[in-house]
């Protein structure tokens, strides 16, 4: 029965990512391709000396909620701002759709997608996409009913609230923050690339990002030894919910990079864990998270100009990470890192292609070995650490 329901689940989960798309889509190319254009235009209707109507389109700034808009990836004069004359036509779909794609504004970002102030969908990436994370969602079903096989099954329920507090100091909140908001960073790329307007791609991807993990949780509330947890889902929703608001607010968040670097933890090798970790994901002894700020970003315009190019990758990290939580995952002692960052995104390398930009961004999701300072209870250490 908890299998026929996760099955039941996934599909929910993808009839209701296929609908959104499809209503955003859809609200998009209303807004194209009526005359009127509501998003971001206004048309009005003036009289000419020959007596006939026509339009003069006025075009409003586009709403800067694109994390390109800073550093200098984009300019005001690289946008199109066109004025056009033109006289009315009856409403004919083709003449609509041809004249409302010569408007739409679309730039480059560091990531390497496009932002595009409204939607202009390829169906084929957009299924191609929603089908390749159909396919990862039921290669995962597949696996997690060996893990049921493997362990005890019950209703679903919740996770003791105190245990689930104190476990793993907190190390596996920390992840789920991590996780939400690199999955809703990610399938906002992929819904770009599709051809979903900007704003669209942001929303769409943060929901698909929480929806993916809250179907992990409601898996984890039908194991006896675990429960779905809500301390998990709230830092879901932050996750994804930062991942949102870097693009309203990227003044103030934009500089801000959540970042992973993993080693196996001498408990693994040794084999100190209660229960054996099935994979790296468990062993959070050899996990450190990160929070990189790139103060480049905060730099005002005119320190920029007189800024050296090759230092505005540098930047600085703190991360987190914990001792002991192998045979005591109620205890243990958290550990604190500060060190030097680089921001991938940022190094010019490659960035005629595309392709390439979207690889740095997301290889930008690693902390690569540089100077660190470590500081446990009692003990301070420094040097090269990943």
């Amino acid at each position: 029965m908890q299998i026929f329901s996760r099955f039941i689940f996934i599909l929910t989960f993808f009839s209701i990512n296929t609908g959104i798309a499809q209503n955003f889509v859809s609200s998009d190319t209303l807004s194209r391709d009526s005359v009127a254009h509501q998003n971001n235009k206004s048309i009005q209707t003036v009289n000419s000396k020959s007596g006939r109507n026509s339009l003069q389109e006025k075009k409003v700034n586009s709403p800067r909620h694109s994390l390109a808009f800073k550093n200098g990836y984009i300019e005001d004069n690289n946008l199109s701002n066109p004025q056009k004359q033109f006289d009315p036509v009856s409403l004919n779909y083709k003449i609509e759709r041809e004249n409302s794609l010569k408007n739409i504004d679309q730039y480059q970002m560091i990531d390497g997608t496009f932002w595009r102030t409204e939607s202009d969908v390829n169906n084929t990436r957009l299924y191609s996409v929603l089908g390749t994370m159909l396919a990862i969602d039921l290669i995962a079903y597949n696996m997690q009913r060996i893990v049921w096989r493997q362990n005890r099954i019950t209703g679903f329920h919740s996770i003791n609230w105190w245990v689930d507090v104190h476990n793993y100091q907190r190390m596996d909140k920390i992840g789920h923050f991590q996780d939400a908001y690199f999955v809703s960073d990610l399938t906002a790329k992929a819904y770009r690339w599709c051809g979903l307007s900007g704003e669209s791609s942001v929303w769409l991807g943060a929901l698909t990002g929480w929806t993916w993990m809250l179907e992990i949780e409601i898996s984890d509330g039908l194991f006896a030894d675990w429960g779905f947890s809500w301390l998990d889902l709230s830092a879901n929703t932050l996750g994804s919910g930062f991942f949102l608001l870097q693009h309203y607010f990227p003044e103030v968040l934009g500089g801000i990079h959540p970042k992973f670097s993993y080693h196996v933890s001498p408990s693994w090798r040794h084999k100190k864990y209660v229960k054996d970790p099935q994979a790296f994901i468990e062993d959070y002894e050899g996990m450190t998270f990160w929070l990189a700020i790139n103060p480049y970003h905060y730099f005002p315009d005119s320190w920029k100009k007189s800024y050296p190019k090759w230092l505005s990758p540098l930047g600085i990290a703190v991360g987190y990470g914990a001792a002991d939580i192998a045979s005591t995952p109620q205890f243990g002692k958290p550990i604190w890192y500060f060190s030097l960052d680089l921001d991938l995104r940022q190094i010019p390398t490659g960035d005629d292609s595309g392709l390439f930009k979207f690889i740095k961004s997301e290889l930008n999701f690693l902390k690569f070995p540089l100077p660190t300072v470590r500081v446990t209870p009692g003990e301070v250490w420094y040097g090269l650490y990943f």
